[in-house]
């Protein structure tokens, strides 16, 4: 007979997860559903109460390349105003809020690259192979576009004759400046001088040395052991809020220069590397989107309201990533088309308005987005994604098979129990290994 209090009484009796398993789901739509990472029967309670970062950090259950592709879509819209107006303050949102809609999706971009970017450090083997990993992200794609845009297109559209164009020392400039990253506003001679943005060959570039700055960061914060050590990490990012709130208090918002750039960014980008590190205790969930809501709109036209939307909207990206869109999730989990988006965008625009004068900022965003993104899907494909498969080569060679499943004996004071399973790290190739 069962005692009082025992496994009878207790009801049937529940079948234990392995660390890294999912519920079972039941029905059409639990499959639907443990495809968008949540179990049927508990997908109204998540949506309600919210997940944790770190549940949607796996590939395949979060909307990261959604996010990414909008933010890309964002900053071709804006900058689709500028081209048609050759002015700056034309862009969406200039004049009403801290930043114009392209800044705001820039500003996503870097708080989703802290996230993902800390998260790779933590997978990396070592800083070499983490710098060397950042470098395949970003400088292949950008030397294709580069020697395109210079080589290629600058020669077809240029008011120079060809050969005087080539032996231009301008070319030569516009080719080292923008692949060192040292500029992204230099010219190509006789290109697009006709055009209201004259000589803007593409000014998307200018971000990218701000993002090997944050990649350099966190490797020094790695390197000096700080990473590692919350307590020092914290303070770090409540000194480099200090700053920022300093700055956004001595000057009117719309007034950046290199410095403030560079706390601009740093910030952007630690906000995300601190959710990462608070990845288990940071819940995603509407009553938190409402606040993240209310923050923005009482910040709202004051000198705070740039801090306050780097970390609101960067939440709010959050959120959405972690919202279960079924089919659309796994049409943008096949490629990252962002940074493709990003960089060809600007003179795809260019061009378009040198072909057809009469395009209106409405008009030449559809048209931009209509020729960049099959441009973007070709730089994946031939270009950025054989360059990242290049990082396995950068990884160490394991002692033995990796096993999905591997039994350890409890021979220390609080090792596992025998038996136990080691949680699994997985990378988009399918090769599984147990965590060290």
């Amino acid at each position: 007979m069962t005692p009082p209090g025992g496994p009878a009484a207790a009801g049937p009796a529940r079948k234990l997860l392995l660390p890294g398993s999912r519920p079972a789901a039941a029905g059409r739509a639990g499959a639907r559903c443990a495809v968008s990472g949540l179990d049927a029967r508990c997908r109204g309670a998540a949506v309600v109460r919210g997940v944790s970062l770190s549940d949607i950090l796996e590939r395949g259950r979060n909307n990261f390349d959604l996010v990414r592709l909008v933010a890309a879509a964002s900053v071709i819209v804006g900058h689709s105003f500028i081209i048609v107006s050759g002015r700056l303050d034309a862009e969406p949102l200039a004049g009403v809020s801290s930043f114009t809609l392209g800044q705001h999706a820039v500003n996503v971009f870097f708080v989703l690259s802290g996230l993902l970017v800390a998260a790779s450090l933590e997978r990396s083997p070592g800083l070499v192979a983490f710098m060397a990993g950042r470098a395949l992200r970003v400088f292949p794609g950008l030397a294709v576009c580069v020697l395109l845009l210079g080589l290629a297109m600058g020669p077809l559209v240029t008011s120079l004759d060809p050969l005087s164009y080539l032996a231009s020392p301008q070319t030569l400039h516009y080719l080292a400046a923008t692949l060192s990253l040292a500029t992204g506003h230099a010219s190509l001679p006789g290109v697009f001088e006709t055009l209201p943005a004259a000589g803007w060959v593409d000014v998307s570039l200018w971000t990218l040395k701000y993002e090997m700055m944050c990649y350099l960061a966190l490797a020094l914060l790695s390197a000096l052991g700080l990473w590692v050590r919350p307590k020092l990490l914290w303070v770090g990012l409540a000194v480099l809020i200090g700053i920022e709130i300093a700055r956004l208090w001595r000057l009117h918002v719309d007034e950046f220069g290199v410095f403030d750039q560079v706390l601009r960014f740093l910030t952007c980008f630690f906000v995300g590397a601190g959710a990462y590190r608070l990845r288990d205790r940071l819940r995603l969930s509407p009553a938190g989107a409402a606040l993240a809501v209310a923050a923005l709109a009482l910040s709202w036209g004051t000198r705070l309201e740039p801090l306050v939307a780097y970390v609101a909207i960067g939440y709010l990206a959050l959120c959405f990533s972690a919202l279960p869109l079924g089919p659309m999730r796994r049409l943008c989990g096949r490629g990252d088309l962002s940074y493709g988006l990003y960089i060809y965008g600007w003179p795809v625009g260019q061009l378009l308005l040198l072909s057809a004068p009469g395009l209106g900022p409405v008009g030449l965003a559809g048209a931009s987005l209509a020729v960049t993104l099959p441009l973007a899907a070709l730089s994946w494909a031939l270009v950025e994604k054989p360059a990242l498969a290049l990082k396995r080569r950068l990884r160490p060679k394991p002692a033995m098979p990796c096993a999905r499943r591997s039994p350890v004996p409890a021979i220390l004071p609080g090792a596992v129990l025998p038996g136990a399973v080691l949680p699994l790290t997985g990378e988009r190739d399918g090769n599984y290994c147990p965590r060290p």
